[in-house]
């Protein structure tokens, strides 16, 4: 292994390693600090769980965009697609291999405004913007 790849990666785990250390030492000291810090974890499990919640409700509902007061939400696609029947998908749109190109459907939707025909669009990205 290259020896300055083998220096990069070797820092990046001491930083890591003394943020773990800081970390354990902080909450050991302040007991509010363990307390919020326990509570952040439980909390950021439960948004997420939330967040996907609230991603499928939009899709379900055919919403692409949400707006109040305090934050806005929008939908788009993840930019990954999948095909029931690949041989059937025009082979412009498929690598060599007759996988289906992301990038080139990805280049179609934006040229045409919608997928080919027998391309689905493997899911959505919920993007969160606070005001």
């Amino acid at each position: 292994m290259d020896k300055d790849l083998e220096k990069m990666i070797d820092e990046a785990v001491e930083k890591e390693s003394q943020l773990q250390v800081m970390g354990e030492s902080l909450a050991l000291q302040n007991k509010q600090f363990a307390e919020y810090l326990e509570a952040k974890r439980i909390a950021d499990k439960e948004l997420e769980v939330l967040w996907d919640i609230v991603k499928e409700e939009m899709i379900k509902e055919g919403l692409t965009e949400h707006e109040n007061d305090y934050i806005k939400l929008k939908l788009s696609p993840s930019g990954k697609y999948k095909a029931e029947d690949i041989d059937q998908i025009d082979d412009s749109l498929c690598d060599i291999k007759k996988v289906l190109s992301n990038k080139k459907v990805k280049s179609f939707v934006e040229l045409n405004g919608k997928l080919p025909d027998g391309v689905q669009s493997t899911g959505y990205i919920l993007r969160k913007t606070l005001k």
